[in-house]
C-alpha cells in the first residue's frame, strides 16, 4: 500500500512550481527537517511532525498568487522566492531580491516602480498576506491525516525570532515552526546557490528572522544535515526519509489528495476558480452516459480534478494576458500539459492518473499538445472535451464565455473536423444538459445513436448476432440499423465500414 507521503510528495513539486523555486526543494526540506530534528535528539513522532510540517509548508502558496501576480508585473513565482529571501523590514535587502528574481525582461522603469510599491506596503500588508497562505494550508492539511500538532504550527509560518512584521515571536512561536523557518531557509538557499552560502545565511540571520540557539545547532550539524538531502534520486529519498512507521494511504486519502490538488491549482489565477472540480464532475456524468465501467468513472474523475497541475508551473504573466500570446509565450503556456505529466508521475495516488491527465490538450487528430499524438481512447477524449467545454463557457481575461448552445456548435464542429471522438462530444454535451437533438450534429452522416452503437460495433468485426446480444436488441433490429448505416453512408461492405467507422472516431467504448 502506498503510503501518505507519496502523495503530499506530489503536492510539494507542485508547490516548488507555483513559488517559483527549483524543483525538489519541498522534498529536500523535509528531508533536511526531519536529519535536524534528529540531530536534536528530538522523540520520533516530533521528528515526524517536523518532517510532515516542513511537507505541507507551501501547499496554500497559491491563494495569493492572483495579487502577488498584479504587484510583481504578473511574475508571482519570482515575487514569492523574493520574498522567502529577502528581509521585509530591511527595504535595500528585500528590493536586491526583487531586482534578482523579479520580471527580469520587463522595463528599469516598471521594475522600479514594482519594487518600491511592493517595498511600500509589504511591511503593513505582512499580516494580511501570511494570514491568507497560513490559512489556505491550514484548510488544506486538516484533511489530510496529519498530527494536530502539525496543524497547531501552520498559523506561524512567517513568524520572525525578532518579532517583526508579525505580532507574535521569540519564543511565543512553537519550536517546530522556529526549526522549520531555518531549514527552510537554509535549504533554498543551498539549492539556489551552495551549501556554504546557506550556512552564512543562517548565520546572518540568527536572532533577527531566526532563533539564536537552533540556528547555531543547525550550523554545528549542517554538514551532516545537508548530506542526508544530497543523495538522489530526491523522491525516493523524501519517501524513505518519513521518521517512524509510515502512513499508510487509504482510499479516503486519494479522495482528498485529488481534491487539494485541484484546489492548490485553482487558486493559481482567479479565472481558474473551481475550474477543475466543474471538469471532474462533468468528466464522470459524461464518462456514465458513455457507458464506462463504474471503475474507469472514478479514476476519470479524479484524474480530472488533478488534469491542470501542471499550470502551477506556468507565470501569470500568461495567464492574465488578455492579447493574443507571442511564439515563445504560446510554447511556455502549453508547457503545462507536460509538467502536469512530469509531476503526477512520481508517486501514488496521481501516477495512476497521470497518463489520462496530461491528455487533455490532446486531440483525436493529433492537432494538440504536448505529445502532438492522435488521441483515440474515448476516456481520455471526454475529459478533453469536458475541459474544452467548460473554458469555452467560462470567461479567461483573452477571451469572453460562449453561451452554452454557441459552445456546443464549437463542440460539434470540432467532432465533425475529427478533433474529437464525436461519442465523447455528445455525452459531454448531454451531461451538460443540452437536448439530445442539439447533440446529434456531432454524429457524422446524420447517424442516429443507436445507428453509431452498431457502427462503433461493426468497426470491431462484431456479426450481427453479436451486435445485437451487445446492444439487447433482435437480430433483425441489428440488421435494419446495418442497412440505415448502408444508405445514410454510401458505403456497403462491412470492412470499409469499419475503417469509416476509425476514420470518424465512431467508438462507444
Amino acid at each position: 500500500m502506498p503510503t501518505i507521503s507519496e502523495g503530499l510528495g506530489v503536492l510539494a513539486l507542485a508547490a516548488d512550481m507555483a513559488t517559483g523555486r527549483p524543483s525538489g526543494s519541498g522534498l529536500t526540506a523535509a528531508i533536511v527537517t526531519a536529519e535536524f530534528a534528529k540531530k536534536l535528539g528530538l522523540d520520533l513522532q516530533t521528528q515526524k511532525d517536523a518532517y510532515f510540517l516542513a511537507t505541507v509548508r507551501f501547499i496554500g502558496c497559491t491563494i495569493t498568487s492572483h495579487e502577488t501576480g498584479l504587484l510583481s508585473i504578473g511574475d508571482d513565482q519570482g515575487f514569492a522566492v523574493a520574498t522567502m529571501l529577502g528581509d521585509w523590514t530591511d527595504r535595500e535587502d528585500l528590493k536586491k531580491f526583487l531586482s534578482q528574481y523579479i520580471a527580469q525582461d520587463a522595463t528599469t522603469e516598471d521594475r522600479d516602480k514594482a519594487f518600491n510599491h511592493i517595498c511600500d506596503i509589504l511591511p503593513g500588508a505582512a499580516p494580511d498576506f501570511t494570514a491568507a497562505h497560513c490559512r489556505q494550508s491550514y484548510l488544506l492539511a486538516r484533511r489530510l491525516p496529519v498530527s494536530e500538532a502539525v496543524l497547531e504550527c501552520i498559523p506561524y509560518y512567517y513568524a520572525r525570532w525578532d518579532g517583526k512584521v508579525l505580532p507574535f515571536g521569540g519564543p511565543d512561536v512553537p519550536s517546530l515552526s522556529r526549526l522549520v523557518r531555518i531549514t527552510e531557509m537554509a535549504e533554498l538557499v543551498r539549492r539556489l546557490e551552495d551549501a556554504e552560502q546557506a550556512k552564512k545565511v543562517v548565520a546572518a540571520k540568527r536572532g533577527v528572522e531566526l532563533d539564536p540557539e537552533l540556528g547555531q545547532a543547525f550550523l554545528d550539524h549542517a554538514d551532516d544535515i545537508f548530506a542526508t538531502a544530497s543523495r538522489t534520486p530526491e523522491f525516493e529519498s523524501f519517501i524513505a526519509a518519513e521518521p517512524g512507521e509510515p502512513i499508510k494511504m487509504t482510499p479516503t486519502c486519494r479522495q482528498t489528495l485529488a481534491e487539494v490538488g485541484a484546489d492548490m491549482t485553482d487558486h493559481k489565477a482567479s479565472h481558474f476558480r473551481s475550474h477543475s472540480r466543474r471538469v471532474a464532475s462533468l468528466t464522470a456524468s459524461a464518462a456514465k452516459l458513455a457507458g464506462l465501467p463504474n471503475d474507469q468513472v472514478e479514476t476519470l474523475r479524479l484524474a480530472a480534478l488533478v488534469h491542470d497541475i501542471g499550470k502551477c508551473a506556468i507565470s501569470n504573466r500568461i495567464w492574465y494576458k488578455a492579447a493574443e500570446l507571442s511564439v515563445s509565450e504560446r510554447i511556455e503556456m502549453q508547457r503545462h500539459s507536460f509538467q502536469t505529466e512530469y509531476v503526477l508521475s512520481h508517486g501514488e495516488p496521481f501516477a495512476a492518473w497521470s497518463r489520462i491527465a496530461s491528455c487533455v490538450q490532446e486531440r483525436a487528430d493529433g492537432s494538440g499538445y504536448h505529445r502532438r499524438v492522435a488521441l483515440p481512447d474515448l476516456a481520455c477524449n471526454i475529459l478533453a472535451v469536458a475541459n474544452e467545454y467548460d473554458e469555452l463557457t467560462n470567461s479567461t481575461p483573452a477571451s469572453k464565455a460562449l453561451d452554452p448552445k454557441e459552445a456546443a456548435k464549437r463542440m460539434t464542429a470540432a467532432a465533425v473536423d475529427k478533433k474529437f471522438l464525436p461519442a465523447a462530444v455528445t455525452a459531454v454535451l448531454q451531461a451538460a444538459g443540452h437536448k439530445v437533438k442539439d447533440v446529434m450534429a456531432a454524429y457524422p452522416f446524420d447517424l442516429t445513436r443507436r445507428e453509431v452503437q452498431v457502427l462503433a460495433r461493426l468497426a470491431m468485426s462484431e456479426s450481427t448476432a453479436q451486435i445485437a446480444e451487445v446492444l439487447n436488441i433482435s437480430p433483425k433490429t441489428a440488421d435494419h440499423h446495418i442497412q440505415k448505416i448502408y444508405r445514410k453512408t454510401g458505403v456497403n461492405a462491412r470492412p470499409a465500414l469499419a475503417l469509416l467507422a476509425l476514420e470518424h472516431g465512431i467508438v462507444m467504448d
